[in-house]
């Protein structure tokens, strides 16, 4: 069974998609009486899925012949529905699977170009950012308090290991003045130091690399549902992508990020000492 709202929809499509088995799209649409664009969205995980209706999910299973699943696909479908943690936030859909998903994974593969990894901000620098990128309707206390409450999963019973992969241009960029950024990278050092965190600094030097088009991405992995998905987060757009070429393209992109970036430990540890020294000679 899924362990929340998000995980237990990717787990009903997917089910759903396999349970249909080699019969053809078309055929399954006529015989159900029902528009493609259901089908396809009962078998799509994520945001561009939905969750059928119980009456629906019996009737496919009638179709597969596979009517002993339907108490299992109907606790799952109940769970779907059920409100998260996050319901009381009011995040943007695609944030709220990727908080959901995060929560949960077995690992997490991030690189960041532009802004140190929201699981790694101290409560200053995200409220420097959120203050300085947020819409005029937004709740500033909100959203900082939904990144905080993220970062526990990195010190919560059983976490996942964490590669995060930080381009020295993040490091460098004064937000909020010279003292907030020798604080954060201060914490970044602090979290390098956990058993489940790898953090990984891309020089200057490393000239052209592999992630030279992308601001940012995350691999995400739950192994005990057997989900892997990218999450690419742009200005004003998020989205997965959880093909099996998409994922297979971003993790190669990951591992030559690895190798173009300083090692774990020594080599970043004293970038980031240097670094927090020159905004700390800039104090505002």
């Amino acid at each position: 069974m899924a362990d929340n709202p998000t995980l237990a929809q990717w787990q009903l499509a997917q089910e759903l998609r396999q349970l249909r088995g080699e019969r053809k799209f078309g055929d399954v649409v006529k015989a159900m009486r029902t528009a493609p664009s259901s089908l396809s969205r009962w078998e799509t995980p994520g945001d561009g899925g939905a969750v059928p209706g119980p009456a629906a999910i019996e009737r496919l299973l009638s179709l597969y012949g596979a009517s002993e699943e339907l108490d299992r696909l109907l606790a799952l479908r109940k769970q779907a529905r059920e409100p998260d943690r996050w319901q009381p936030y009011e995040l943007e859909r695609s944030y709220r699977s990727y908080a959901n998903i995060e929560a949960q994974a077995t690992s997490v593969e991030m690189y960041q170009s532009q802004l140190i990894p929201g699981l790694a901000q101290t409560e200053a620098y995200a409220r420097a950012v959120i203050e300085a990128t947020m819409r005029p309707d937004s709740d500033l206390d909100r959203e900082v308090q939904v990144r905080l409450t993220r970062q526990e999963v990195l010190t919560k019973t059983a976490p996942p290991e964490v590669w995060m992969i930080v381009a020295e241009a993040a490091l460098r960029q004064r937000i909020g003045g010279g003292g907030l950024m020798a604080e954060q990278l201060d914490h970044l050092v602090e979290l390098a130091a956990l058993p489940n965190v790898t953090l990984q600094v891309l020089p200057y030097s490393a000239g052209a690399h592999a992630a030279l088009t992308l601001a940012s991405f995350s691999i995400l992995r739950v192994d005990h549902h057997g989900l892997v998905t990218v999450y690419l987060q742009g200005p004003s757009s998020h989205m997965f992508m959880s093909s099996a070429e998409n994922v297979e393209h971003y993790a190669g992109t990951f591992n030559r990020l690895r190798a173009s970036a300083l090692d774990d430990g020594k080599p970043t540890l004293k970038l980031l000492r240097g670094i927090a020294d020159e905004h700390r000679q800039h104090k505002d």
